[in-house]
């Protein structure tokens, strides 16, 4: 029987051919790294953009909160003005109905709130790395470090209000007529006065007002009027600021990359 052998090709590559080959192979490697690179960085820059719509929202929120914040607590500084007023003149007890408006207004609490949703994410994600504007990036970080200081001024009026004025509403303030006049718009000031808009008791009263401390009531009226201009001066009015030109920057950059949505 005749065997037959198999048949090994004697045909060796080139040097050149395996240099080609590798070539080959570290060109299709470094391409498919520059286009998944490509890709990453697209889809990252889109989710920022996305991001950014957000603050955008987030922040025209967060400007109608201040301006409707700083409009209360001016209201709140005129009612203390107008009482202290009085009682300078002795006519504070001549004016009890006045007295119940103005403090149902100075014992409201209210302080703009910052939405962080947008701006955390932002951080948190890393997409802040994808936005190229540096100055968009830094007002957006300076913007969001202010949320803390805005909390802790929060926690100390409110601190102040729970320990000096809510005493004094729930001990010297008939509860039914001060529940009336708290609600909205159940009075105006004009012309620094207060006209109240709803039926006043007859022979409206204090609360045990024969041993009512108006100095001290005063006194604890004042200190929280204090409290409250220094945050609006350090912090509401500064931040408020800071929101309306970071609403103008994003603006800007969203329209850039055609990613500003048109209300």
């Amino acid at each position: 029987m005749e065997v037959h052998h198999p048949h090994h090709p004697t045909h060796k590559k080139k040097w050149s051919e395996y240099i080609l080959e590798f070539f080959m192979l570290f060109l299709a490697v470094t391409l498919g790294f520059f286009a998944e690179n490509i890709r990453e960085h697209y889809v990252e820059k889109h989710k920022a953009i996305v991001s950014i719509q957000n603050l955008y929202k987030d922040l025209k929120e967060d400007s109608v909160n201040y301006i409707t914040s700083i409009r209360t607590r001016n209201k709140q500084d005129s009612c203390f003005e107008i009482i202290s007023q009085l009682y300078e003149k002795n006519e504070i007890e001549n004016k009890i109905p006045l007295l119940y408006a103005a403090h149902s207004e100075i014992a409201t609490r209210i302080m703009p709130t910052m939405n962080k949703m947008a701006s955390d994410q932002l951080k948190n994600s890393g997409a802040l790395n994808y936005i190229e504007d540096e100055r968009l990036k830094k007002e957006i970080q300076s913007y969001a470090n202010d949320a803390e200081g805005l909390k802790i001024r929060e926690q100390r009026e409110y601190s102040y209000m729970d320990r000096m004025i809510d005493p004094i509403t729930t001990s010297y303030f008939e509860y039914k007529f001060f529940q009336n006049i708290s609600a909205f718009e159940n009075f105006d000031i004009t012309q620094n006065d207060i006209k109240i808009k709803i039926e006043i008791p007859n022979n409206l009263r204090l609360n045990k007002q024969a041993t009512f401390d108006w100095d001290n009531y005063f006194s604890i009226l004042a200190m929280l009027r204090t409290i409250r201009k220094s945050t609006d001066r350090s912090y509401t009015i500064p931040i408020q600021k800071k929101c309306n030109k970071l609403i103008e920057l994003v603006r800007i950059y969203l329209d850039e990359n055609n990613a500003l949505i048109k209300e």
